[in-house]
């Protein structure tokens, strides 16, 4: 009498091969979705912990929010670098102690600026943090893009819960590698660019459809979107939360319009980077 081998056919691997194959299609997902949620979460503990140590702040300072930057801006951005200038990046880190906080766990820094390679300097994290403070708002320029305007009480805020402070940041777009220092606000380059006393960055405007494409990926500055629908903020009064791009842009006709240089804020009431509830003339 024939006794059959115990071991397994080539069919049977075969069926055994094509159920891991279909678990590891399902399942491959569902991980990608968990890591890129726990990123998330740190990255909201960042941004939280960056405004507490900036309240923190705050009550050394007579309540004052901290200028973007200290000193003349053109100092950061050219040698020789004297007198040194930093932005609110170094005002803050006595309180935050690790500027490691800086860098976003959603993304990588592939030039090691908040590491110890040879970008690793004072003047990169001055301007390449990853999250960036709404500047236009809570510490603007002066006439001559050079210096802050000057420093705002956080207690004359019209409407704290409700006022962006920082959010996740890039170098204006998607492929960027690096962050940046200042978050610019919705629909603020048409009030910007014929006013004396205010100064933006090229590149800084808003569009849901830019150019008219309907796939293309939204213009929104410096604000990042590194999961494609929103970013982490922290709110002037302290508490942050998850806020999708069309929420951070309400009050304004980024949904309708192409063309991001254009975008204008139309419903105050609905805006959510204003200081004291009007808009910079």
């Amino acid at each position: 009498m024939r006794t059959r081998n115990p071991g397994f056919t080539l069919i049977e691997l075969l069926v055994v091969i094509a159920i891991i194959a279909i678990l590891a299609a399902i399942l491959f997902p569902v991980f990608a979705q968990a890591k890129l949620a726990a990123k998330k979460t740190s990255s909201l503990s960042n941004v939280k912990q960056i405004s507490l140590a900036t309240i923190m702040y705050q009550g050394d300072f007579d309540d004052n929010i901290p200028v973007f930057a200290n000193g003349n801006i053109l100092n950061i951005f050219g040698s020789p670098f004297t007198p040194r200038c930093d932005t609110w990046v170094y005002e803050v880190q006595p309180y935050i102690k690790s500027l490691q906080m800086m860098k976003d766990p959603m993304t990588s820094d592939p030039s090691d600026i908040f590491g110890q390679g040879p970008f690793a300097w004072w003047r990169n994290q001055d301007l390449f943090p990853f999250y960036a403070i709404n500047y236009l708002f809570l510490s603007p320029w002066d006439g001559n893009c050079q210096f802050a305007a000057g420093s705002k009480s956080a207690t004359a805020a019209s409407q704290p819960a409700n006022t962006v402070f920082f959010t996740q940041s890039w170098r204006f777009g998607p492929t960027a590698t690096i962050g940046y220092f200042t978050a610019t606000a919705p629909g603020m380059y048409p009030v910007i660019l014929p006013s004396p006393n205010y100064c933006i960055w090229t590149g800084s405007g808003w569009s849901k459809h830019p150019g008219g494409s309907q796939t293309a990926p939204p213009a929104t500055a410096e604000i990042a979107f590194r999961d494609g629908h929103g970013t982490n903020v922290a709110w002037l009064d302290g508490h942050s939360k998850y806020a999708q791009i069309d929420a951070l842009a309400a009050g304004t006709d980024f949904a309708t319009q192409t063309n991001p240089n254009l975008t204008k804020i139309t419903d105050i009431t609905k805006y959510v980077w204003s200081f004291d509830g009007t808009i910079p003339q």
